[in-house]
């Protein structure tokens, strides 16, 4: 272990205060951007588009704390829940409610990909919560409110461990991040007698709880459970606990085992991923399109209806013909089980989602600094808004032409990268080599497709 790991992660995390404390400033940072969003509306749909860039609240959720907590994921790991407010809330709440045992359809993992399709169907692409500030805020709020039920209903954190609807997507993207939480020694907790770390006495304190998302350090094989919570760091008393620098994407190569609802939400997540990057570019975006603009124009769907047919279609419909199709071959050809293929084709082509989803979070973060001349000066954004609408050259977008040439290079590197990472993985994975030979011709089509259009958007 390194010095920088040794003595900063480490070391602020076994602070007993450290992490808590961040977590109340994000908890106020939480409810000044709903006051923010709050009675800022509009129904006019090209209006929405430049409100959500001039309202201050509504720019920062969307175009740099969410683009964060993606970035932060891919590439260090599940940081974000350390100072996740929600953890807090729900852990406070539990410490006075009825503490119920979470069932089998909390437990299957389901609700999370359920919440988080909802959240994308109906939300975004129905009611747009990321263009309409009021919307916004009701969102957030709803967060807040299901935490707090949950905490009242359920015993330890099920809502971080069961419910929040990020929870898998932070959780699959933290398997290709540069580090991850292991115990220094397993033979130390194996002859520890209090074994604090998972003690039930220590369910409920509000600093220095056992684990409370039902993980045993010693045991964790993986990234995707660990919320990073800094608990553990406090409550073990042999000081065994360790976020440690470890291989990219080390867990895609030791052949993990995935759910149902994990790989069902990925299916999901690959294909909003192909619509939000190469929906940037207006050639690629006619292609992403041609089949959701058919399917409406031939319904004759028009209002937010439209947007609800395209989410179904991209998100779900077109992403779960391709992984079925592949599968489908995997089972005929390998004559390998279901679970197996889906399992193989996600953790393949993974890597390429996680460097695209991080490839967006650049562009809207570096896309949205012309706003920031504005919104300090007029923070509701109305006005900008309206001025914006008129005047539209009265956005200096100088500094985008400076960065523009960068990011053309860095977006065709992450592609490369991405694609480079997942054919590696495909050579590591126990399977046979007509197996292998179908995940790399999903991977070349799935990450080609990037590759392609962002050479030819960015550097022609």
């Amino acid at each position: 272990m390194n010095f920088e790991e040794r003595i900063m992660i480490n070391k602020l995390f076994k602070n007993r205060y450290f992490l808590i404390s961040l977590q109340f400033l994000t908890l106020l940072g939480f409810v000044l951007l709903v006051y923010g969003g709050i009675g800022i509306t509009t129904n006019d749909k090209d209006f929405a588009k430049i409100l959500r860039n001039t309202n201050l609240a509504n720019l920062i959720v969307w175009s740099y704390w969410w683009p964060l907590i993606i970035a932060t994921a891919v590439l260090f790991g599940r940081f974000w829940c350390s100072i996740c407010p929600m953890e807090l809330v729900t852990s406070f709440f539990g410490k006075t409610g009825f503490r119920k045992k979470p069932g089998i359809i909390l437990k299957s993992g389901w609700v999370i990909t359920l919440f988080y399709l909802v959240i994308l169907v109906i939300g975004i692409h129905t009611l747009a919560i990321h263009r309409i500030p009021q919307y916004m805020a009701v969102y957030m709020l709803t967060l807040l409110m299901v935490a707090v039920v949950s905490g009242l209903i359920w015993e330890k954190r099920t809502f971080c461990t069961h419910i929040c609807p990020v929870g898998h997507l932070l959780g699959l993207y933290s398997m290709v991040a540069s580090k991850g939480l292991r115990v220094k020694d397993t033979a130390v907790c194996r002859d520890c007698k209090t074994k604090d770390c998972i003690s039930k006495s220590n369910h409920y304190k509000l600093i220095g709880r056992s684990c409370t998302s039902e993980l045993f350090p010693p045991k964790i094989t993986d990234n995707r459970s660990c919320i990073l919570c800094g608990q553990c760091h406090k409550s073990c008393t042999k000081d065994n606990i360790v976020i440690r620098k470890r291989k990219i994407a080390a867990d895609l190569f030791s052949g993990v085992r995935l759910s149902w609802a994990e790989m069902g939400f990925f299916v999901m997540v690959s294909g909003f991923v192909i619509y939000e990057v190469l929906s940037e570019w207006k050639v690629s975006k006619k292609f992403v399109m041609a089949v959701p603009d058919w399917v409406n124009h031939s319904l004759n769907i028009t209002g937010s209806v439209e947007g609800t047919v395209k989410a179904l279609v991209l998100f779900i419909i077109l992403p779960g013909v391709f992984y079925s199709l592949f599968a489908i071959l995997k089972r005929i050809l390998a004559k390998e089980d279901w679970k197996t293929s889906f399992n193989q084709l996600v953790l393949a082509i993974l890597p390429v989602t996680a460097s695209m989803h991080l490839l967006k979070a650049l562009l809207k973060t570096t896309s949205r600094i012309p706003y920031w001349d504005f919104v300090f000066g007029d923070p509701n954004g109305v006005t900008t808004a309206q001025m914006l609408t008129e005047h539209p050259e009265m956005l200096n977008k100088g500094i985008l032409t400076v960065l523009w040439p960068y990011i053309g290079i860095i977006a065709v590197l992450l592609s490369a990268g991405g694609l480079v990472l997942s054919f590696l993985i495909i050579r590591k994975q126990q399977q046979s080599n007509v197996s292998k030979l179908i995940s790399a011709v999903a991977v070349l089509l799935y990450g080609g497709l990037f590759l392609v259009s962002l050479t030819m958007w960015r550097l022609f």
